[in-house]
């Protein structure tokens, strides 16, 4: 029996369950581009990002607030890292593509955020004196040029014709800070366990957001609501509290610590793939042949760069 159980454990092993995730979360955090896209005249982008990492931390509390407290001396040692963290994960990463979403187009944002690997790989080379292997690097360029497939929709000409707003520097500033954010939460040495981390984290960015939040509001003062606005705001906020915050950054965590941060840093990659995919799912929107022919290069691009033999 014990050989049995043994050798069915051993049928995934951690390394496996870090590609089945590397598929996974890419769909939970472009739920976060599909959803706040229909709100984003609604609620203003630090406003939105706020409610969103405050609520994240209100529903984690009754299941971490009595470990935190357990373990405050750990998070007074460790309580800059904890905010630099959150600073660059909750807070950069939370509003800036909310605050682009106003002024550029969702091509431009998809190109710009696929460079996150990029920025991980090259922090990662200078910060740490990590690299990839051939194959992996083979894997890098198959998904890069799989994303620039999808983004141009098939047409180079549309590459040709891109136009860089305004709106494109601040989502330029989330994927660098996504770089920092990746490389740093993998590198950086916690006594805390992986979700009180995230938690204590969480706690940091809403901190960090909410004076920038507080000036959005009084600027805008007064506000109008209505009972169908009010519920809008409130199912958003919910949705990407659990599926945009909790699941999607809980399963990038686990990806850094099971393939390391410049493999995890692979999910923007497919990043514009399962936007599309669900926007045809949620929206209505259809699929065009330059998605498959992404698909085609973006999914195995990840397995050779994920994979070791």
């Amino acid at each position: 029996m014990t050989t049995i159980s043994s050798e069915h454990e051993a049928m995934i092993s951690p390394r496996q369950w870090g590609i089945i995730l590397l598929l996974l979360s890419p769909a939970l955090l472009a739920s976060n581009v599909i959803i706040a896209k229909a709100v984003v005249e609604i609620v203003p982008p630090f406003s939105l990002a706020f409610s969103r990492w405050f609520v994240t931390a209100l529903i984690m509390l009754p299941f971490v607030g009595a470990h935190l407290w357990r373990d405050r001396a750990v998070i007074k040692k460790e309580w800059k890292q904890l905010l630099v963290l959150g600073f660059l994960g909750m807070g950069i990463c939370g509003a800036f593509p909310y605050i682009g979403a106003q002024t550029t187009s969702a091509t431009n944002i998809g190109l710009i955020y696929a460079f996150s690997p990029i920025f991980i790989i090259v922090f990662s080379r200078i910060f740490y004196a990590v690299h990839l292997n051939k194959r992996q690097l083979v894997g890098v360029a198959f998904a890069f040029v799989g994303v620039v497939v999808i983004v141009a929709k098939g047409d180079i000409q549309i590459l040709r014709e891109l136009r860089f707003t305004q709106g494109d520097l601040w989502i330029v500033g989330a994927a660098a800070s996504w770089g920092f954010y990746s490389l740093w939460q993998g590198h950086l040495k916690s006594e805390l366990g992986l979700f009180l981390r995230f938690s204590a984290m969480t706690v940091g960015g809403a901190m960090v957001l909410l004076p920038f939040a507080a000036v959005e509001l009084y600027q805008q003062l007064p506000i109008v609501w209505d009972l169908q606005v009010a519920k809008t705001i409130f199912l958003t906020v919910i949705f990407l509290a659990v599926v945009s915050s909790i699941a999607s950054y809980a399963a990038y965590a686990k990806i850094q610590t099971l393939l390391g941060a410049s493999i995890a840093s692979l999910v923007m990659y497919a990043l514009p793939l399962y936007t599309a995919a669900l926007a045809w799912l949620i929206l209505d929107e259809q699929l065009q042949s330059f998605h498959f022919l992404g698909a085609i290069l973006i999914l195995p691009g990840l397995f050779l760069a994920a994979s070791r033999k």
